[in-house]
């Protein structure tokens, strides 16, 4: 799809973004999922809350994807705001935030903080559990690259310290090597499963095979593992509205990865 023209707020820092891994409820199907992913949740995540600080969004539907474990999750996405506040305002803030909220519990499994969100640190050379890092010091805006996202269940039967310690290392030599290649890498660990997403400029290939890339080193330590890779494509929803008649994203299904494009403000 086209990228529609876009007002350019300066680049999100890359502590803004909420680092988004769901579960859907058990008693919902995979069908019922994915139509709600597009006709509801992705269009509403922009149209409530674009207006308050909501700068890039790209969500990946993995419910219904051939062999996916159920330990991985059934939707993941980076939510980027313009700050770590904006984000705060919105939800605790703003009606449209707390509404936006609230939705989620009848879609998404959250106990046991089985789906959850949180904002990243630093990546310091030792990927840890529930934490999801960052790799570079760079503002970045995610909604013109390309992005690129790897999601892998974890290994049957390994330790999670040689787990996180193979990740780890891998994470420092894309830090290390392809800094100059990539403006953004956020990354992502939980004892069954482990994400990844990078930006490259707007003019890098899409194939990982023909431009510098995270995920073919990532796939090498989880060799052997379930995993997919998305790159992730522009679907724009900048024309509709709240108030329209608007059936919403009626193309989303099993391994759709999108970079949402829309105004901000």
């Amino acid at each position: 799809m086209s990228r529609p023209p876009q007002n350019t707020p300066p680049p999100a820092p890359p502590n803004s973004v909420r680092v988004w891994c769901g579960f859907k409820l058990p008693r919902m199907q995979v069908e019922e999922f994915n139509n709600l992913m597009g006709t509801v949740f992705i269009p509403a995540t922009v149209k409530m809350q674009a207006a308050a600080g909501l700068d890039s969004y790209v969500p990946t539907v993995l419910t219904g994807l051939e062999g996916k474990p159920d330990s991985v999750p059934d939707e993941t996405a980076l939510v980027f705001w313009k700050t770590q506040q904006a984000y705060d305002n919105c939800r605790n803030k703003m009606l449209a935030g707390r509404a936006y909220k609230l939705t989620h519990s009848g879609v998404f499994d959250f106990e046991n903080r089985k789906s959850l969100s949180s904002f990243p640190v630093p990546f310091n050379g030792s990927l840890e559990f529930d934490k999801p890092t960052y790799l570079f010091e760079k503002n970045a805006a995610w909604m013109h690259g390309t992005v690129r996202h790897f999601i892998a269940e974890s290994p049957a039967g390994t330790d999670p310290a040689a787990f996180l310690a193979a990740l780890s290392q891998k994470l420092a030599e894309i830090k290390q090597n392809l800094n100059q290649q990539l403006e953004g890498a956020i990354a992502f660990a939980r004892k069954d499963y482990f994400v990844y997403w990078e930006l490259a400029p707007p003019a890098a290939p899409a194939e990982t095979s023909e431009a510098p890339s995270g995920v073919p080193l990532l796939k090498e330590a989880l060799a052997g593992s379930w995993s997919r890779a998305f790159t992730a494509e522009p679907a724009n929803v900048t024309n509709n509205g709240l108030w329209d008649e608007w059936l919403g994203m009626t193309g989303v299904r099993a391994g759709s990865s999108l970079n949402v494009q829309f105004e901000r403000q």
